[in-house]
């Protein structure tokens, strides 16, 4: 039930409001006390402390009240019936057919005045005081302006006494304390309602076993259940009243501004939560189409155990650490923003990833990448290439042999605890090594020579250049392996797929190899013009060579078409069939123009005339596409 506390100006006011809180159900009176106007707002804020729900009182009180404390107030004001009653007293003892009478007080005391003049032929002037020393000065303009009477409390009435004015007490009597009461048994009543559907809420909420958090249109967080008090190891009083960013900062004012301005949902973000992965989905709240604040739920996942600083300094001496980052890549069309974006989802969780793609498309880097934007990036990363070695190489290095010798060698399983192995070529893997890779995703794996299994927590991340769906089919790679490692997929294009990113690559691999060998060169636009035009059949790693011998063999700065097309021939000499001609690069008015200078003979007049051109343009034509004497280029 609400508890509501009544104070009151007067102490004749105590026994009447006692006897009438018997009518109304829904009020339980704290207390019905007289109270001192500069003692109330101290009485109200112990009160609150107390537990009341909701406060009556009168006219200034009521004010000082509200300024005080967060509760709701209902204000006395005086019933029209008393306050006609104390018009017509007056209207009689002045003798008067139509006198002007002044009332005094506080707004928030008086009820609707507006039809006493038709009722009881009265010129009524309200003067409303802003605090009680306006009170006394209100009379003094109330006799000013001819009133012959006036109505107002103890101040009003003791200074019209002085002056000889006629006056009349405001009252609050019955009808005044029914009406007041009546609007608090109302409230009351609500109040009881709401308590009532808090209390199952929250029982609801506490014996669930997802976290749930409601904010409002702010952000502030104002309603949490006990999962997610544990879940951030907080007390109630240290989140309860908070913004949700400064307890939850993970989740970005965009991401809230999002759901709380848009109305848009939230789904599915992966956090890290003292040392728990935890799902939280943001929903709006809406109210007639307006959006009035948000739930969060909060779905945890398994403890990420933090590696030792002595642990993490050896594998950084192996070299087993991540550098690449998603946002140093410069991963820029349309197909690869779409590919990043489903690639940096799936960095927040733990589930195996499968890579595929042509051999150099850069499958590392996005497995280092998602190493980095994961849940455990300061835990290692450790890459082995399944087509490197032999296959009971490539069991000894993953799972080592038992041994009781503290010196053993740490094998792959045990320094990629906590981490993430990541395996390319994995189409290579031997069937028994298959069959322990599904145990390892398991969480499980074997020492060789030992028959205890030991638990494990590794993220794989596997990258192919086979289709292991068709090796599924002709039997050479488990299915359940398959499956187990494609609940995330990821498929890269061919750079040639990309031409838009084609300089941005030359740029990142140009940077890192002019700081290395101190040599800083210039492209020009036909060179990169000739970059976005190759079909880059090695991909990336295609990319990196041509990059390096750009910086280590060019003899002036600016780099040229026909240089560049030379160490792609060199570099990668592909021959036509049935013939020596080496053909890396093709172009169409290439092939056009050495086609012309076949069919006439060599005459470069004929040709020129031919193309439209002069001899002299024909021959710089002949000088960049590298024609030669045979009209081959």
């Amino acid at each position: 039930m609400a508890k509501v506390a009544v104070l009151v100006p007067h102490a004749e006011m105590c026994d009447p409001a006692r006897s009438l809180l018997r009518d109304y159900p829904h009020i339980v009176p704290m207390c019905i006390e007289y109270a001192r106007t500069e003692e109330i707002g101290g009485r109200a804020l112990e009160l609150a402390c107390q537990g009341c729900d909701l406060i009556i009182a009168r006219g200034l009180q009521a004010r000082l009240i509200k300024q005080s404390v967060k509760l709701p107030v209902v204000e006395i004001r005086t019933a029209a019936q008393e306050l006609g009653s104390l018009v017509l007293d007056l209207k009689q003892e002045l003798q008067i057919n139509q006198p002007r009478i002044g009332i005094i007080s506080f707004a928030n005391m008086l009820c609707d005045t507006s039809r006493f003049q038709e009722l009881f032929q009265v010129e009524l002037c309200r003067y409303l005081a802003g605090d009680s020393d306006d009170l006394e000065a209100s009379v003094n303009r109330a006799l000013e302006d001819g009133c012959q009477a006036v109505i107002g409390g103890d101040a009003v009435c003791a200074k019209a006494q002085a002056l000889n004015l006629p006056c009349r007490f405001i009252p609050s009597g019955e009808e005044t304390l029914r009406d007041a009461f009546g609007t608090a048994d109302r409230i009351c009543y609500a109040i009881d309602l709401e308590k009532s559907n808090s209390a199952e809420m929250n029982t609801m909420l506490d014996f669930t076993f997802s976290g749930i958090m409601q904010i409002d249109s702010d952000g502030t967080i104002f309603r949490a259940n006990r999962v997610v008090f544990n879940l951030f190891n907080l007390l109630p009083a240290d989140m309860i009243g908070k913004n949700v960013l400064e307890v939850l900062p993970q989740l970005t004012r965009a991401v809230l501004d999002k759901t709380l301005k848009e109305g848009a949902e939230t789904f599915a973000s992966l956090f890290l939560i003292q040392q728990r992965e935890v799902v939280v989905n943001v929903a709006p709240i809406l109210i007639d189409g307006a959006v009035t604040g948000a739930v969060l739920t909060f779905q945890e996942g398994s403890r990420i155990v933090e590696m030792g600083a002595e642990l993490h300094r050896e594998l950084y001496q192996r070299g087993y650490i991540a550098r690449y980052t998603f946002d140093r890549l410069p991963f820029s069309c349309e197909e690869s923003a779409r590919l990043i974006a489903l690639a940096r989802r799936a960095a927040g969780c733990g589930a195996p990833i499968l890579i595929s793609g042509e051999a150099g498309c850069g499958k590392g880097m996005v497995a280092q990448c998602i190493h980095n934007e994961g849940l455990s990036p300061q835990n290692a990363f450790i890459h082995l290439d399944c087509g490197a070695y032999p296959s009971e190489t490539l069991d000894t290095m993953l799972f080592g042999h038992y041994s009781t010798h503290k010196d053993t060698p740490v094998c792959v399983a045990e320094a990629a605890r906590e981490g993430t192995l990541f395996l390319s070529h994995v189409e290579a893997l031997s069937p028994e090594l298959q069959f322990k890779l599904l145990d390892l995703i398991r969480g499980k794996y074997l020492h060789n020579g030992n028959s205890r299994p030991c638990a494990v927590n590794i993220r794989v991340i596997a990258s192919t250049t086979a289709s292991l769906s068709s090796r599924v089919k002709s039997g050479q790679f488990r299915a359940d392996l398959y499956y187990a490692l494609s609940v995330l997929t990821l498929e890269l294009p061919p750079l040639r797929r990309r031409r838009e990113e084609v300089l941005g690559w030359v740029k990142f691999y140009l940077d890192d190899w002019q700081a290395k060998y101190q040599r800083y060169i210039n492209l020009t636009q036909g060179a990169k013009n000739f970059l976005e035009r190759c079909d880059w059949p090695g991909n990336l790693d295609q990319m990196n060579n041509i990059c390096q011998r750009m910086v280590l063999l060019t003899e002036k700065r600016n780099i040229d078409e026909v240089f560049l097309r030379r160490q792609l021939e060199q570099l990668t000499p592909v021959t036509l069939p049935e013939t020596d001609q080496v053909v890396v690069f093709k172009d169409e008015r290439a092939a056009k123009i050495a086609g012309l200078l076949r069919r006439h003979g060599g005459n470069r007049q004929l040709v020129a005339e031919e193309l439209g051109v002069s001899k002299t343009t024909l021959w710089r034509y002949m000088k960049k596409y590298g024609i030669g004497e045979d009209y081959s280029y």
